[in-house]
């Protein structure tokens, strides 16, 4: 029986520009950062380091790759991040320089508000009641 979701990868262009957007400018936590052999570097993070679910940061190698850079979900919400305050943390990082869709706003069970990461990934941010 399937339990949990663990890891979900993201594609990006560059290891170091992808960490320091998501640690820097989203507040995550780094997980895991180990260089396996010269073309394999295991690099996860999520929104806390104890998180059940990690996200890899893998650098696209082959054209395939890079042309799904920002775009893997096809144009839809790639991940829903839940917060315990969307005022205030959409406010710290939009002066962060972080894209968002508007401003947090009445949805199903709470607020909620789009953004998008350094390559125009699509995210939620969300706040239930």
């Amino acid at each position: 029986m399937i339990t949990k979701a663990a890891q979900i990868t993201i594609l990006v262009k560059d290891l170091e520009e992808a960490k320091k957007f998501y640690v820097e400018k989203l507040g995550f936590s780094i997980c895991a950062d180990q260089v396996f052999s010269s073309d394999w570097r295991y690099l996860t993070i999520a929104p806390q380091k104890d998180n059940a679910t990690v996200f890899e940061l893998v650098k696209a190698e082959t054209p395939e790759q890079e042309k799904l850079i920002g775009n893997q979900s096809g144009g839809q919400i790639l991940v829903m991040f839940e917060s315990d305050n969307i005022k205030n943390d959409c406010k710290a990082m939009k002066e962060k320089g972080v894209v968002f869709h508007g401003e947090p706003t009445a949805v199903p069970g709470g607020k909620g508000v789009g953004f998008e990461d350094l390559y125009g990934n699509q995210f939620d941010l969300y706040q239930p009641d």
